[in-house]
Protein backbone atom coordinates (compact mmCIF):
# COMPACT_ATOMS: atom_id res chain seq x y z
CA UNK A 1 0.00 0.00 0.00
CA UNK A 2 1.66 3.54 -0.94
CA UNK A 3 1.67 5.74 2.14
CA UNK A 4 3.57 8.89 2.94
CA UNK A 5 6.52 9.68 5.64
CA UNK A 6 6.91 13.40 6.47
CA UNK A 7 9.98 14.31 8.16
CA UNK A 8 8.63 16.76 11.26
CA UNK A 9 10.93 18.91 13.81
CA UNK A 10 10.68 17.17 16.88
CA UNK A 11 9.12 20.53 18.80
CA UNK A 12 6.49 20.12 16.40
CA UNK A 13 6.22 15.85 16.98
CA UNK A 14 5.50 16.59 20.90
CA UNK A 15 2.52 19.30 20.09
CA UNK A 16 1.54 16.50 17.46
CA UNK A 17 1.79 13.87 19.63
CA UNK A 18 0.29 15.29 22.74
CA UNK A 19 -2.69 16.56 20.81
CA UNK A 20 -2.29 19.95 20.20
CA UNK A 21 -1.24 20.43 16.70
CA UNK A 22 -3.55 19.53 14.78
CA UNK A 23 -3.29 20.72 11.21
CA UNK A 24 0.41 20.38 9.53
CA UNK A 25 1.74 23.05 7.47
CA UNK A 26 3.84 22.65 4.25
CA UNK A 27 5.01 24.89 1.24
CA UNK A 28 5.59 21.12 -0.82
CA UNK A 29 2.62 18.37 0.01
CA UNK A 30 0.44 16.80 -2.46
CA UNK A 31 -2.81 18.27 -2.26
CA UNK A 32 -4.65 15.71 -3.46
CA UNK A 33 -3.40 13.07 -1.54
CA UNK A 34 -5.42 11.14 0.72
CA UNK A 35 -3.88 8.33 2.75
CA UNK A 36 -1.69 7.36 5.84
CA UNK A 37 1.10 9.70 6.63
CA UNK A 38 4.18 8.52 8.66
CA UNK A 39 5.91 10.88 11.14
CA UNK A 40 9.49 10.67 11.69
CA UNK A 41 10.98 12.81 14.39
CA UNK A 42 13.70 14.11 12.86
CA UNK A 43 17.26 14.63 14.77
CA UNK A 44 17.75 17.07 17.13
CA UNK A 45 21.44 17.90 17.93
CA UNK A 46 21.10 20.11 21.52
CA UNK A 47 17.69 18.32 22.46
CA UNK A 48 16.27 14.90 22.95
CA UNK A 49 12.51 14.60 22.83
CA UNK A 50 10.92 10.85 24.56
CA UNK A 51 7.85 9.70 25.24
CA UNK A 52 6.92 8.43 28.93
CA UNK A 53 2.82 8.37 29.03
CA UNK A 54 2.45 6.21 31.91
CA UNK A 55 4.64 8.44 34.38
CA UNK A 56 3.89 11.98 32.37
CA UNK A 57 0.84 11.42 30.14
CA UNK A 58 2.53 13.56 27.83
CA UNK A 59 5.93 13.57 25.18
CA UNK A 60 8.60 16.46 26.20
CA UNK A 61 11.93 17.64 25.66
CA UNK A 62 14.63 16.07 28.36
CA UNK A 63 16.97 19.04 29.76
CA UNK A 64 20.00 16.87 30.42
CA UNK A 65 20.92 19.16 33.26
CA UNK A 66 18.15 18.60 35.49
CA UNK A 67 18.29 15.85 38.42
CA UNK A 68 16.63 13.51 37.36
CA UNK A 69 18.96 11.54 36.55
CA UNK A 70 20.52 8.25 34.94
CA UNK A 71 18.08 5.73 36.54
CA UNK A 72 14.77 7.95 35.08
CA UNK A 73 16.13 8.37 31.26
CA UNK A 74 17.20 5.00 30.51
CA UNK A 75 13.89 3.58 30.65
CA UNK A 76 12.06 6.45 28.50
CA UNK A 77 11.22 6.09 25.17
CA UNK A 78 13.44 8.30 22.42
CA UNK A 79 11.30 9.73 19.80
CA UNK A 80 14.70 11.79 17.82
CA UNK A 81 15.40 9.73 14.57
CA UNK A 82 12.46 7.37 14.98
CA UNK A 83 8.88 7.22 13.15
CA UNK A 84 6.86 7.98 15.97
CA UNK A 85 2.80 7.89 14.95
CA UNK A 86 1.09 7.87 11.71
CA UNK A 87 -1.87 9.74 10.58
CA UNK A 88 -4.93 9.71 8.41
CA UNK A 89 -4.87 12.74 5.52
CA UNK A 90 -8.36 13.61 4.40
CA UNK A 91 -8.04 16.78 3.65
CA UNK A 92 -5.05 19.36 2.15
CA UNK A 93 -6.61 22.77 2.13
CA UNK A 94 -4.49 24.86 0.29
CA UNK A 95 -4.31 29.02 0.84
CA UNK A 96 -1.94 31.66 -0.47
CA UNK A 97 0.54 33.27 1.47
CA UNK A 98 1.97 37.07 0.30
CA UNK A 99 5.23 38.51 2.15
CA UNK A 100 2.39 42.13 1.96
CA UNK A 101 0.73 40.49 4.77
CA UNK A 102 2.83 41.85 7.17
CA UNK A 103 1.17 44.96 6.80
CA UNK A 104 -2.14 44.13 5.20
CA UNK A 105 -4.78 41.89 6.37
CA UNK A 106 -3.47 38.41 6.79
CA UNK A 107 -4.64 35.46 5.01
CA UNK A 108 -8.09 35.05 7.28
CA UNK A 109 -8.32 31.66 6.21
CA UNK A 110 -5.01 30.73 7.49
CA UNK A 111 -5.22 33.12 10.73
CA UNK A 112 -8.21 30.86 11.95
CA UNK A 113 -5.96 27.88 11.95
CA UNK A 114 -3.00 29.26 13.90
CA UNK A 115 -3.87 27.54 17.06
CA UNK A 116 -4.14 24.50 15.55
CA UNK A 117 -0.94 24.58 13.68
CA UNK A 118 0.64 25.98 16.78
CA UNK A 119 2.05 28.65 15.62
CA UNK A 120 1.71 32.29 15.28
CA UNK A 121 1.21 34.94 12.13
CA UNK A 122 4.82 35.58 12.15
CA UNK A 123 6.27 31.99 11.77
CA UNK A 124 3.66 31.45 8.97
CA UNK A 125 5.31 34.46 7.42
CA UNK A 126 9.19 33.60 8.10
CA UNK A 127 8.34 30.04 6.86
CA UNK A 128 7.87 31.52 3.34
CA UNK A 129 11.66 33.51 3.96
CA UNK A 130 10.01 36.85 2.51
CA UNK A 131 8.11 35.33 -0.75
CA UNK A 132 4.87 34.32 -1.41
CA UNK A 133 3.88 31.05 -1.54
CA UNK A 134 0.91 28.11 -1.15
CA UNK A 135 0.40 27.10 2.33
CA UNK A 136 -0.73 23.07 2.46
CA UNK A 137 -2.28 22.61 5.49
CA UNK A 138 -2.67 19.01 6.44
CA UNK A 139 -5.55 18.04 8.36
CA UNK A 140 -4.39 15.57 11.37
CA UNK A 141 -6.88 12.69 12.09
CA UNK A 142 -6.77 8.99 13.50
CA UNK A 143 -3.51 10.03 15.31
CA UNK A 144 -2.13 6.46 15.66
CA UNK A 145 0.80 6.75 18.29
CA UNK A 146 3.13 3.34 18.25
CA UNK A 147 3.80 2.06 21.60
CA UNK A 148 7.60 1.52 20.48
CA UNK A 149 8.93 4.47 18.22
CA UNK A 150 10.19 2.63 14.73
CA UNK A 151 13.59 2.54 13.01
CA UNK A 152 13.86 4.14 9.62
CA UNK A 153 14.84 1.01 7.88
CA UNK A 154 11.82 -0.67 9.16
CA UNK A 155 10.15 0.86 5.70
CA UNK A 156 10.38 0.80 2.20
CA UNK A 157 10.35 3.30 -0.52
CA UNK A 158 8.11 3.20 -2.98
CA UNK A 159 10.00 3.88 -5.88
CA UNK A 160 11.69 0.43 -6.80
CA UNK A 161 15.46 -0.02 -7.30
CA UNK A 162 16.64 -2.03 -9.93
CA UNK A 163 19.79 -2.65 -11.44
CA UNK A 164 20.97 -3.99 -14.69
CA UNK A 165 24.12 -6.20 -14.49
CA UNK A 166 25.93 -7.71 -17.59
CA UNK A 167 27.87 -10.98 -17.39
CA UNK A 168 28.82 -13.10 -20.09
CA UNK A 169 26.89 -11.36 -22.61
CA UNK A 170 23.59 -11.67 -20.64
CA UNK A 171 21.90 -8.61 -18.94
CA UNK A 172 20.28 -9.57 -15.54
CA UNK A 173 17.75 -6.86 -13.85
CA UNK A 174 17.72 -7.34 -9.72
CA UNK A 175 16.00 -5.19 -7.11
CA UNK A 176 17.84 -4.17 -4.66
CA UNK A 177 16.47 -3.75 -1.09
CA UNK A 178 14.68 -0.56 -1.13
CA UNK A 179 14.58 -0.02 2.92
CA UNK A 180 14.93 3.47 3.92
CA UNK A 181 18.47 5.24 5.05
CA UNK A 182 17.94 8.63 5.16
CA UNK A 183 15.26 10.27 6.52
CA UNK A 184 13.18 12.63 3.78
CA UNK A 185 13.91 16.03 3.58
CA UNK A 186 10.08 16.94 3.49
CA UNK A 187 8.00 14.22 2.72
CA UNK A 188 8.59 10.68 0.43
CA UNK A 189 6.27 7.99 -0.49
CA UNK A 190 6.69 4.44 0.96
CA UNK A 191 5.93 1.09 0.42
CA UNK A 192 3.28 -0.28 3.90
Amino acid sequence: MKSLILSVKPKYVADILNGLKTIEIRKRFPKDYRGWVYIYCTKDKLKDYYYDKDILGCYFRVNLDDNLGYEYYKNLKPLNGKVVARFYCDNVDVHHILPTEKILPFNKNVEEKLVQLCLTKEDVMNYGNGEDYYAKLINISKLEIFDTPKELSEFKSYKKNIVNAKINGMVFETELDNSLTKAPQNYMYIEV
